[in-house]
């Protein structure tokens, strides 16, 4: 009965109250955790300037903003970017679709993304516009939920991470709900627009990967 309270209480947020579900669901240790550790996998140069695409509430934007770069976040969600930058007033915020970012080329080191390019209708379209504002020799990192985590993987998370209430209910969702991708999908797209990858990634057991590609130097 509390998981299925829980449950309802996540599906009555996410269709009409989505920044308190997210602004709750990076509150989580284990969300934190796995998007902490995705950034310090990608061991970022020193004042790096960063573009986060779908920064929600920008819980994310200000862990990496606090590590001594120069971080920018977008969402396209109005009531997203309003909460962020309400939240964190020294981090610039900007509505924007990543299909046409409002940046020109080549302007930040790295960019990143989480849960967003397997949600998005033209996956090859979307890459490509975050190649553009990249500079040549930057990075391109995206983390998204991977193929083949199922109910009996999700179970086994669950105990290992003690989760339970609206945690593991949320950790359930994102497993239930978000499309997910397969390495090849990824590295696939990445390759056709001639960027060389980088060792995979896995997180939460094997429930999402992240692939980070470096965009060549210009001819």
């Amino acid at each position: 009965m509390n998981e299925l309270f829980h449950r309802l209480k996540i599906r009555m947020l996410l269709a009409t109250k989505p920044v308190v579900f997210f602004e709750a669901l990076n509150q989580l240790d284990w969300y934190q955790q796995t998007l902490q550790d995705w950034v310090k996998q990608n061991n970022f140069s020193a004042n790096s300037k960063i573009l986060e695409i779908g920064c929600a509430t920008g819980i994310l934007s200000r862990y990496i903003s606090d590590s001594d770069h120069d971080l920018t976040g977008v969402d396209i969600s109005e009531s997203m970017i309003e909460a962020a930058q309400k939240n964190n007033p020294e981090i610039s915020f900007h509505v924007a679709d990543v299909n046409k970012l409002p940046f020109e080329t080549e302007s930040f080191d790295s960019v990143i993304s989480a849960s967003l390019l397997n949600i998005v209708s033209d996956r090859e379209r979307a890459l490509t516009e975050m190649v553009r504002v990249c500079k040549s020799g930057g990075t391109i990192s995206i983390l998204v939920p991977l193929v083949g985590f199922n109910d009996i993987k999700l179970n086994a998370l669950k105990s290992l991470l003690q989760t339970t209430g609206f945690s593991f209910e949320a950790l359930r969702t994102w497993h239930k709900l978000a499309p997910k991708m397969t390495v090849s999908e990824v590295s696939t797209l990445f390759e056709k627009l001639g960027l060389k990858t980088k060792k995979p990634e896995t997180y939460l057991n094997g429930m999402v990967f992240s692939l980070t590609a470096i965009k060549g130097e210009a001819d």
